[in-house]
């Protein structure tokens, strides 16, 4: 199996574009902590790697969105961000080594359980740029959070695995990080009760920053997070009400 590492967005394309001529299949890949999602239709001739454009080209600290090489890891850029006091608020699986990429990571919709109160990565996804089979490289999308210019393309190819093409670069929303986070674990035998307790607790007005509900093998837990100074008074709130 052929692996391919272009160092720009050209390469790429130009990589796709051969591959396409060729009949050649093509899977693109990141830090290939989702390699087994979805359905593939048959093993690759070639892979495209992102692990040469791995690189955060902005951080406009004071608009509170940043510009990213798909292949630049979610560890490295929450680091950098964290400096300003700021953060992309994704917190998926990062797998072996922190490997997950940020083009891995919109390709395959992943979020984590932010998602509760920050959306899911289409939704902090501003503007991306893509490599295409037919050897262009198209963008979509703006580096500004208000973007009234007609369809939002770029959202399209979050959760699309790579099957719509290539993602090489991604603009993205970041958020204030919280001064403080505080989480609640319950933990019950009853589908019931668990399924119960998540739904009280979307509901009620605690403005949770995560919620994130888990079964596996007759038994069920349920995470729960909030963030800010009051974070730890707020969350001895929710693990006394909590019906768990």
């Amino acid at each position: 199996m052929r692996i391919e590492r272009p160092e720009s967005y050209a390469e790429a394309a130009a990589l796709l574009g051969d591959a396409a001529s060729d009949g050649r299949l093509v899977r693109p890949r990141g830090g290939g902590t989702k390699w087994n999602w979805g359905a593939p239709a048959a093993e690759p001739d070639w892979i495209l790697s992102t692990s040469r454009l791995d690189r955060v080209l902005e951080h406009n600290v004071g608009d509170l969105t940043a510009v990213l090489q798909a292949g630049a890891r979610l560890a490295d850029a929450q680091a950098l961000f964290a400096e300003a006091g700021q953060m992309l608020a994704l917190d998926p699986p990062l797998g072996e080594r922190d490997a997950a990429t940020i083009g891995g990571i919109v390709a395959a919709a992943d979020s984590g359980p932010l998602r509760h109160r920050y959306g899911a990565a289409r939704d902090l996804l501003l503007g991306a740029t893509v490599a295409l089979s037919d050897g262009t490289v198209a963008r979509s999308g703006s580096k500004v959070i208000k973007n009234v210019a007609g369809y939002d393309l770029a959202k399209l190819f979050a959760g699309s695995l790579g099957t719509l093409g290539t993602i090489v670069e991604v603009v993205v929303r970041l958020h204030p990080r919280p001064a403080s986070t505080a989480t609640v674990i319950g933990v019950t035998g009853s589908a019931e009760e668990l399924a119960q307790a998540a739904l009280s607790l979307s509901q009620a007005p605690l403005e949770l920053d995560a919620l994130d509900v888990c079964w596996e093998s007759g038994r069920g837990s349920l995470l729960a997070q909030v963030g800010g100074v009051a974070a730890a008074v707020r969350a001895a709130r929710i693990a006394r009400e909590l019906p768990l």
